[in-house]
């Protein structure tokens, strides 16, 4: 029951117009008895940001209210609405418009996770790591993932892989100097010297995401010769399994395929697709 009320977003848990709300659950709260999420997913807010966000209030209001949950200590943790929260404390704002909610950690983190994704207000890395912890400490499984954010398993996959990039290339996927693609692109080198050797390749020569396919595969070659048939059958595996595939053929036409998981719930995934 849980899941599926999740799994309509966040229209089920934060109205759009204040009047559905229930009397109990809307108030306006001082900002002195509001705390912002320890587990909140997006770790960083730009300044401009918030300044523009800031001068919109100051102009309009707070249009939609944020929303928290009690704690025990008796303030009140917000889950989603950090930004607003953080702009009416610049304005100086004593007070403002909250939606109350009885939620349990997994619930105010998932919703804070809905809800910024969907304004795309999470780096790739912030992303990434959201789905981590789903994974590793609600026990979510790829495809509660998938179902909850509205993106295929395959997606997910290549969004937690960014984690495997070298702290230099994270950066530089965080403060934008390179996309996601070509970050996603540089994992096709395996060891990280590599990587990072590419890395700075791209940042010389602005390499295009084709670009930096082709001279990946060149890299991996010198390493070892892959075979078309075992690169097709890598990518046919990835897509059938949603998760990173390697096949290693030796000399002898002998090898081991290796099939990369998250938690155990996507390793017995994983396996049901084999059974």
């Amino acid at each position: 029951m849980e899941r599926r009320v999740l799994g309509k977003g966040l229209d089920t848990l934060i109205p759009k117009k204040t009047v559905t709300v229930l009397s109990e659950e809307f108030a306006h709260l001082d900002v002195n008895k509001i705390c912002p999420a320890k587990n909140q997913p997006r770790k960083e807010i730009a300044k401009l940001e918030l300044m523009e966000l800031a001068q919109s209030i100051e102009s309009k209001g707070v249009v939609q209210p944020i929303v928290v949950r009690k704690l025990d200590s008796g303030m009140y943790e917000i889950v989603a609405g950090e930004r607003r929260f953080q702009a009416a404390k610049l304005l100086g704002l004593k007070d403002i418009p909250t939606i109350i909610k009885k939620l349990d950690d997994k619930n105010a983190f998932v919703i804070a996770i809905i809800e910024n994704l969907q304004r795309k207000d999470l780096n790739p890395i912030e992303e990434a790591q959201s789905f981590e912890r789903l994974m590793n400490e609600f026990d979510f499984s790829l495809e509660d993932i998938a179902r909850f954010i509205g993106k295929n398993k395959t997606t997910i996959v290549n969004t937690l892989r960014l984690l495997k990039l070298p702290p230099q290339i994270k950066k530089a996927l965080i403060d934008e100097v390179i996309s996601r693609s070509q970050a996603r692109t540089i994992l096709g080198v395996q060891k990280i010297q590599e990587q990072e050797k590419l890395f700075h390749q791209i940042l010389k020569d602005g390499l295009t995401v084709r670009e930096i396919e082709k001279k990946a595969r060149v890299i991996s070659r010198k390493k070892k010769t892959l075979d078309p048939f075992i690169e097709e059958e890598e990518d046919s595996l990835q897509k059938i399994l949603g998760t990173k595939v390697k096949i290693i053929n030796k000399k002898n036409n002998q090898g081991k395929i290796v099939i990369e998981y998250y938690n155990i719930n996507d390793l017995e995934r994983i396996i049901k697709k084999f059974k």
